[in-house]
Parts: structure tokens; C-alpha cells; sequence
């Protein structure tokens, strides 16, 4: 079943490299392909999300008109909520979603793609015997593009000299500014109150993890997720031109609406603490009486006074 998908992108790398007989330019041709497959999904869970924050001081109030009560109840509404306004609460997540599957496939192919058989050489995977691509690659031990073998990885480039390894990681350190090029754009147009210390962090740590766990792939690799940066740099800009730009954008009036409902849970956050403390508080104690009974310390009267006392008055 999926050696068929296997075959199927592998004979769409063919077709481009019959096109451009280049490892690197066809890699380049199919990565554009699948991006520009995905754009409308990454523009549609885009969209979604801006929905779902537009909308977010309404979810708050259903969360809180149920608070502290049938959580099955809530969520009955909460998705009666969401489609009556046609919301997947999921929508933003589908482009993050389809490129793990996209990446997996692309490893995938280019291991079967530079398989090694019993003399050493390379015997293609997934191709037909009779395309281009595959009588390229066969009995080779190099998948030579601008001067880098995409079969390689940094790690064994590195292993044969540092001289010979500088291109690959000159390639890794493209990639990882691309991407925090990337992650740059998506934070400037959110409030700098939306985003959390965790994402702002996890922002930052993504690409440069990115780039340490490429150190150990084929350079064929890199090679995607340098064009799939930069394509989507260009998206991002579109996005934040389209649908962000200037006060009455569908972007900026979510911004406002997801500001408005962060100060109403701060507001009830801030309203929670303080009832707690003032139940926290003690109560006022009572005076503490004296041995003889009274708060004032001094005899009562009336009062029995020891013997000894009356004595000492008797001899005055």
C-alpha cells in the first residue's frame, strides 16, 4: 500500500528531473509542488484561526456561565457554538499536520532512492527500471548536485574533513534562518500579551532543534526544508499583507478580540484570588481574661480575695 505512494512520488521526481536533469533542482520542483498543493489548506486553517479568536470573548462567557457546573453540558453548547458558526477547533492545526506525513515521505523516498545493493552501488527503489532518474542513480555511489552528494549527511561529510563538510552546514545554517525568519513573521502580527513564555520559547528552540536533528540526514533532505522555508516565508508575508494589514483586517480585529478575552480571564483570575483570601483571613480573637475572669486584669467586686491579703490590710 504505500510502496504505491512511494512509486507514485517517485515517479513525479522523474518527471522534473527529465525536465531539469539536476537531483537538487528536481527535489526543488516537487517540494514547490507540494507547497503549492497544501497553500489552500494553510490559508484556510489561517482563516480558521482568526475565526476562533474573533469569536474567543464568546467562549469565554460559555465557559463561565458554566463554571463549576456540568462539564458535559458546557461542551454540548460549546460545539453547538461551533457549528453554528461553521469553527473546527482543529482548523489552524491541518497545515502542521500534513507536513510531518510530507517529510516522512520524502525520506522515505530518497532512502529507497540510494539504496545500496551487494556491489556497493546504488539500486534505485521505487522507480521503474526504464525512467531517466533511475538509470542516472544506477551502479552510482554519488547523488552529485552543485557540488554536494544529497545521499550524504553533514555527520559523514564532517567525518572525511571539516573543508568538505563547510557546504553542508553552510546549507543547515540557511535553513535554520530561514525558519527563524519564518517564526519572526508569524510573532509580529500577534499581540505581544498573546503570546506565552512557553510558545515564545518554543518559537525560538524549533529551528535551531531542526537544524541539529538534519546534522544526521541526507543532504537531499536539507534540501526540502531549505525551499519549503522559503516558500513559506513568502506565504507568510502574503498572509500578513492579506489578512493583517491595517486596524479594520480580519487579523487585527481577532488580535483585539483574543486581547479582550485574555483580560476577562484575568479579571476573573484576579476576582478568584481575592475571595480566597479573604476567606483566608482570621477572625478577630476575644479579649483574654485575667485569672480573675475579667479582659481588664483588675478584681471584680464582690469577688473572694485570699486570707493572706485581708491579713496584711488588718495590720496597716
Amino acid at each position: 500500500m504505500f510502496d504505491a505512494v512511494f512509486e507514485f512520488a517517485a515517479g513525479i521526481l522523474d518527471f522534473f528531473y527529465r525536465l531539469v536533469p539536476n537531483y537538487a533542482v528536481a527535489i526543488i520542483l516537487l517540494t514547490l509542488l507540494v507547497m503549492l498543493i497544501t497553500t489552500p489548506l494553510t490559508l484556510k486553517g489561517t482563516r480558521s484561526m482568526i475565526k476562533m479568536q474573533l469569536l474567543q470573548p464568546e467562549l469565554k462567557k460559555i465557559q463561565e456561565k458554566h463554571k463549576g457546573g456540568d462539564r458535559n453540558e458546557m461542551n454540548q453548547e460549546l460545539m453547538g457554538f461551533y457549528q453554528e458558526n461553521q469553527l473546527n477547533p482543529l482548523g489552524g492545526c491541518f497545515p502542521l499536520l500534513v507536513q510531518a506525513p510530507v517529510f516522512l515521505l520524502l525520506f522515505r523516498l530518497i532512502q529507497g532512492l540510494t539504496r545500496y545493493g551487494d556491489d556497493g552501488t546504488f539500486d534505485p527503489k521505487y522507480l521503474d527500471p526504464t525512467s531517466r532518474l533511475y538509470e542516472s542513480l544506477d551502479d552510482k555511489r554519488e547523488m552529485f548536485a552543485f557540488g554536494l552528494d544529497l545521499s550524504e549527511s553533514t555527520t559523514d561529510a564532517l567525518g572525511q574533513s571539516i573543508l568538505h563538510g563547510l557546504p553542508y552546514l553552510i546549507l543547515i545554517l540557511i535553513m535554520i534562518g530561514a525558519q527563524y525568519l519564518q517564526q519572526k513573521q508569524v510573532s509580529a502580527r500577534g499581540s505581544s500579551a498573546a503570546a506565552m513564555p512557553q510558545q515564545q520559547l518554543l518559537l525560538k528552540v524549533m529551528p535551531a532543534f531542526f537544524g541539529v536533528i538534519s546534522i544526521g540526514f541526507p543532504a537531499a533532505l536539507v534540501v526540502y526544508w531549505v525551499t519549503s522555508s522559503i516558500y513559506r516565508i513568502g506565504l507568510q508575508g502574503y498572509i500578513t499583507k492579506s489578512l493583517y494589514g491595517g486596524e479594520d483586517s480580519p487579523g487585527a480585529q481577532a488580535r483585539k478580540a483574543a486581547d479582550e478575552a485574555r483580560a476577562m480571564k484575568e479579571r476573573d483570575k484576579a476576582a478568584g484570588n481575592g475571595s480566597k483570601r479573604d476567606r483566608s483571613l482570621p477572625r478577630a480573637a476575644a479579649p483574654a481574661e485575667s485569672e480573675n475572669g475579667s479582659g481588664n486584669g483588675r478584681p471584680e467586686a464582690g469577688r473572694y480575695q485570699p486570707a493572706s491579703k485581708k491579713k496584711k490590710r488588718k495590720k496597716r
